[in-house]
C-alpha cells in the first residue's frame, strides 16, 4: 500500500513540475521579450527610422500585455474577475 501511495505521490509532483515548468516558461519568455524590445530602444534609437521604433514599441506593448496576463493567470486574479463578469451577463439574459 506505501509503494503505491509514494507513486501516485510521485507522479503528482511530477505534474506539478510540469505545470510550473510551463508558467516559468511563459513569465520568462514575456519578461525576455519586454526587456530586450526596451533594450534595443534605448541602444538603437537614434540609429532606427521612426517607423521601426514604432514598431519596436508595438512589440513591447504586446510583451507587457502578455506579462500581465501572464501573472494574472498565475495568481488567479483574472479568473475570478472574468467569472464574476460572464455570471452578471448570463443572469441578465
Amino acid at each position: 500500500m506505501d509503494v503505491l501511495n509514494s507513486k501516485s505521490n510521485q507522479i503528482r509532483e511530477m505534474n506539478a513540475r510540469e505545470k510550473n515548468k510551463r508558467r516559468y516558461f511563459m513569465i520568462v519568455g514575456a519578461s525576455c521579450g519586454l526587456v530586450l524590445c526596451l533594450t534595443t530602444l534605448v541602444i538603437f534609437k537614434k540609429e532606427m527610422s521612426e517607423e521601426i521604433t514604432g514598431i519596436i514599441y508595438t512589440i513591447a506593448g504586446i510583451f507587457g500585455v502578455c506579462l500581465t496576463e501572464a501573472y494574472n493567470f498565475e495568481f488567479g486574479f483574472f479568473k475570478k474577475k472574468f467569472r464574476n463578469k460572464n455570471k452578471l451577463k448570463k443572469n441578465q439574459k
